[in-house]
């Protein structure tokens, strides 16, 4: 009889677990799915940013083409870490979930490698990338605060918590547009930054 309790009051420590984890679980998959197509339309805008100073002869050729290859491999990822929290939102499971640290630690040092040789010659273009590149990085990142941890050689949980919780869709255009579409007092420099707000 006593063994039979103890087995229920197991079961009912487990299942009360189990449960709290699947709503954490819900939770951060569900900022992200709703975060990522917002951050996947900044990786786009940083092209179309640098284009529009181009065709205002304000970066040169080579500017375009760095700054390109940034928006580019950042599109891909996040298309990328789109289509993996998806497919663990449907089938959650450990393999899903290391694919997709792997393609956060993976943007953490590409793109941030990628800024830095790009050397970009026009200084406001150079701080405006850098802060779209920096806005994209800490959100993904705040994701990553918030999943279960796969594997313990990935990151040490150790002390790990989420100093600010990611920002709603809302909060992040508004964010891209202080810091990457705000007014420089460069008149030639502002005049590409005419559809670079995001709505």
């Amino acid at each position: 009889m006593k063994l039979n309790f103890r087995s229920k009051s197991l079961l009912a420590v487990v299942l009360a677990i189990s449960i709290a984890a699947t709503g954490c679980s819900a939770q951060w998959i569900n900022i992200a799915l709703q975060d990522l197509p917002v951050l996947t339309q900044m990786s786009l805008n940083i092209a179309t940013l640098v284009s529009a100073f181009a065709s205002g002869k304000q970066a040169n050729p080579g500017d375009v083409a760095v700054i390109q290859n940034i928006s580019a491999q950042a599109s891909r990822d996040l298309n990328l870490l789109q289509s993996l929290y998806a497919d663990y939102k449907a089938s959650a499971n450990v393999t899903t979930l290391q694919k997709i640290q792997s393609v956060i630690s993976d943007m953490n040092h590409n793109l941030p490698a990628l800024l830095q040789s790009a050397h970009i010659s026009n200084a406001l273009l150079s701080a405006r990338i850098s802060a779209a590149v920096n806005l994209i990085l800490s959100t993904v990142n705040n994701f990553a605060a918030l999943m279960p941890q796969a594997a313990p050689q990935s990151a040490p949980t150790t002390g790990r918590k989420l100093i600010t919780e990611p920002p709603n869709t809302a909060q992040l255009k508004q964010g891209w547009n202080q810091q990457v579409c705000a007014a420089s007092g460069s008149e030639a420099f502002d005049v590409g930054l005419t559809n670079c707000a995001m709505r």
